[in-house]
């Protein structure tokens, strides 16, 4: 026989329902309660689940970086100071501070100058002093290709040039000494490198110690292990000089050249070193002032759509970073001087526009302070009167700042 519980329990019981009933009547719907036993067991609530709002892409993420930036501090993020210091001065100050550049190139010996800084501990301070006044991180190069080349050399005794590295039969060398190269940019603080050379050496008007070979193939394979020998030590490389100076007949630096190759040519020689580094996935590659008139008979390749737009990331399908040449070299004074421009300080100032225009995204400006604010002016004016839109400069900025987060550079919220 089963005991009942006590008629005065099981009133209890009743009414303890009765209860229940009510409350839930009044307070709306609630999770069911089992009707009570010797044992009683409650549903558990189950809470309606929220809608998770995604996070946010690192494009998104860079998109409201950009957003920040105050328009003079979006123009500053496309130049790139050129330092030649024995310290930290008054016009490195206005150029970080009032026109807010966005990068750096160091020389320590400009055109062949006494050494500034003098001293490794000199260098290391000017780059601190750099970062220090900049407000927002830097991006800091310097040519250290080897050889010729050697912008290190002071501070650390010379290294072995291209064509050197080359003549060991073995790529894992030119791996190693991009290593050794990493690690000392990384003492003085700088992060990027304006080598490896993916010119092909065809007696042209670039001294042959400077490249890595004379066919496509041994370029790629010496340039591809200093590329990486950079990059997977935390400085970024760049492949110099699109669209090839390997057949060149001079060196911008000094005049106006000219690469008269058919279209057959280049894609087969001058473009398949840079096509085939490609997948090493370089961090930036630098176009230089050459006339390629199977491309382009008006316009050298700095300030060519055609060249930078339609064959380098169409064609070839780079997205990263391109960089300028010097845009004081010879070969652009040169150009612009053509163009009508007798007056080598607005000549410079009107190419540095016209290379951005042509989808360059860092324009290495000039070095002399009156040329550097006439290219300030200058950049400001078009980004101002819309004749570089609002496009075209959010396109540069993003790689830009996709290059320096991935860098380690800049943390984004």
């Amino acid at each position: 026989m089963i005991k009942r519980p006590p008629r005065q329990s099981r009133a209890a019981l009743m009414m303890l329902s009765l209860l229940i009933v009510l409350s839930a009547c009044a307070s709306g719907p609630v999770a069911r309660t089992a009707t009570p036993t010797a044992t009683t067991v409650a549903t558990p609530t189950i809470a309606p689940t929220a809608t998770s709002t995604p996070a946010p892409s690192l494009d998104q993420r860079i998109d409201a970086y950009i957003a920040t930036l105050t328009p003079a501090q979006q123009i500053g993020q496309t130049l790139m100071l050129a330092v030649y210091a024995n310290g930290y001065n008054a016009n490195l100050d206005q150029a970080l501070t009032q026109w807010h550049l966005g990068s750096a190139i160091i020389f320590p010996n400009y055109n062949g100058g006494p050494v500034m800084p003098s001293t490794l501990a000199g260098m290391q301070q000017l780059v601190r002093d750099l970062k220090t006044h900049a407000d927002t991180p830097l991006l800091l190069a310097t040519d250290e290709e080897g050889g010729l080349v050697d912008r290190l050399s002071f501070y650390y005794g010379h290294t072995p040039s291209p064509q050197q590295l080359t003549a060991t039969g073995d790529p894992h060398q030119a791996y190693l000494q991009a290593q050794t190269d990493a690690q000392r940019m990384q003492q003085v603080g700088l992060n990027v490198d304006f080598a490896p050379l993916a010119d092909i050496s065809q007696g042209g008007g670039i001294d042959p110690s400077r490249m890595f070979g004379t066919t496509p193939t041994q370029v790629t394979s010496y340039a591809g292990a200093f590329l990486d020998g950079l990059q997977q030590h935390g400085i970024a490389g760049t492949l110099k000089h699109w669209p090839g100076l390997g057949a060149s007949t001079g060196n911008p630096d000094f005049t106006l050249p000219t690469v008269n190759h058919t279209q057959a040519q280049l894609n087969a020689i001058d473009f398949a070193s840079f096509r085939a580094l490609l997948p090493h996935q370089p961090d930036l590659i630098m176009v230089t002032t050459v006339f390629v008139p199977a491309y382009d008979q008006q316009t050298p390749a700095a300030f060519s759509s055609v060249l930078v737009q339609q064959v380098l990331r169409g064609q070839l399908g780079y997205q990263g970073a391109v960089v300028t040449d010097a845009m004081d070299a010879q070969g652009v004074i040169a150009y612009m001087r053509q163009q009508g421009y007798n007056d080598p300080t607005q000549g410079i100032a009107e190419a540095c526009v016209r290379a951005f225009l042509a989808g360059d995204d860092i324009i290495e400006a000039p070095i002399e302070q009156d040329r550097l604010a006439a290219t300030v002016a200058a950049m400001t004016q078009a980004v101002q009167s819309g004749r570089i839109s609002q496009a075209r400069l959010h396109e540069a900025l993003h790689r830009i700042i996709l290059l320096k987060v991935q860098l380690g550079l800049l943390t984004l919220p």
